[in-house]
């Protein structure tokens, strides 16, 4: 692992779930509220979260290498971190696809997406905060 990128994952890890989250937010509020333009944000959002997430998995990987840690909890985290990614990043083309065809669809497809990838972001978050709290993983002496 590149020495610039340690301990990269810690200071990285909470912009793709707060923004996971702010997206999902937004659009329930486009919804109540009847915004348009709070669901073309929490669009713009989501995109910028699923294009994060390699990089905040990768150095979540580099971590652990780093660590030598081998853990069950951290076996759940990565499990979800990479379902995130994975589901977040397949998203889009799938996304785009329907956005070309179909407006009315978007929507629901959408949030859809939104709804999964909040799930799994919130559960891969979950035990990443138990690695640390729990277990102490990463914390300095």
């Amino acid at each position: 692992m590149p020495d610039f990128l340690q301990l990269v994952h810690p200071k990285v890890v909470h912009f793709p779930v707060a923004l996971f989250m702010t997206a999902l937010g937004l659009d329930l509020a486009g919804l109540i509220f009847k915004r348009e333009s709070f669901h073309k944000t929490a669009v713009q959002i989501y995109v910028i979260a699923a294009l994060m997430t390699p990089l905040v998995v990768r150095t979540g990987i580099w971590e652990a290498a780093r660590l030598h840690l081998n853990h069950p909890v951290l076996e759940k985290h990565r499990m979800f971190a990479l379902w995130t990614m994975w589901a977040s990043l397949m998203s889009l083309p799938v996304l785009w696809f329907i956005k070309k065809k179909s407006q009315k669809f978007f929507r629901v497809f959408f949030v859809i997406f939104l709804i999964v990838t909040a799930g799994l972001v919130t559960v891969a978050g979950h035990n990443g905060g138990r690695m640390v709290y729990e277990y102490g993983v990463g914390v300095e002496p």
